[in-house]
């Protein structure tokens, strides 16, 4: 048989009640009992609603729907961990060698026109700029109910990250000899611009999967959309 909407409304505020608040969690916990629900009732015609849902989260163990929880939380985080490193390690294939090598080159080239007080002031103002955007970009989306979807959090998780990169270069500006040089090669102004090319790239794999959690999300909001209005 098949459950109806006032009864897939029970089951899901049982399962918020347990602690699971992420939407697409709830739901995917929501499917394995509804199901199972739904084939006891088959089997017992004379079985209660309420006494299957009860059998249940019995089946489920003393774990609860923990386990079941769980599982689909980590695949959801693991999907985008794969989805991120996939793009991140695309920009180091034979395509863009040379125009990795090109970059490099160009940003070291600028270092030595600008003192360094001058080169990490403007990358600086190029990082907050970067933040500004994204703040800017993310503010309305994290107040318009995406934040209760995990598919949200797990593919905009590697944006707080970004920091690392000023405060990595910070050390390395900060630390390295600035007369230190190997072949000629000032190995200050290289390290930091290889920070700077790592960085780029990090940005645009993070923002890349970032975009891809608000499209599943908001499939995933158009999805439950009658069950949740």
């Amino acid at each position: 048989m098949n459950l109806s909407k006032e009864q897939l409304h029970q089951i899901k505020a049982l399962i918020a009640q347990r602690g699971f608040k992420d939407v697409d969690v709830q739901m995917e916990i929501l499917d394995h009992v509804a199901s199972s629900v739904e084939d006891k009732m088959d089997e017992n015609p004379l079985l209660s609603f309420d006494a299957a849902v009860s059998e249940t989260h019995q089946s489920f163990g003393v774990m609860g729907f923990s386990a079941v929880a769980n599982g689909i939380a980590n695949s959801i985080r693991a999907k985008y961990s794969r989805l991120f490193w996939r793009i991140f390690c695309s920009a180091f294939g034979y395509k863009y060698v040379l125009l990795l090598c090109f970059s490099i080159f160009g940003i070291y080239k600028m270092e030595g026109l600008l003192t360094k007080d001058n080169f990490y002031m403007f990358f600086v103002l190029a990082m907050l700029l970067v933040f500004g955007v994204l703040i800017f970009s993310y503010i309305n989306i994290q107040v318009s109910g995406y934040k209760k979807y995990l598919s949200f959090k797990s593919g905009n998780s590697f944006l707080s990250l970004l920091g690392a990169d000023l405060i990595f270069t910070n050390l390395i500006v900060n630390n390295t000899p600035s007369e230190l040089t190997i072949f000629s090669i000032n190995v200050q102004q290289l390290v930091v611009s290889l920070s700077i090319i790592l960085f780029v790239l990090y940005f645009n794999a993070a923002i890349r999967t970032a975009r891809a959690g608000i499209r599943e999300t908001k499939s995933l909001m158009e999805k439950y959309k009658l069950l949740y209005s």
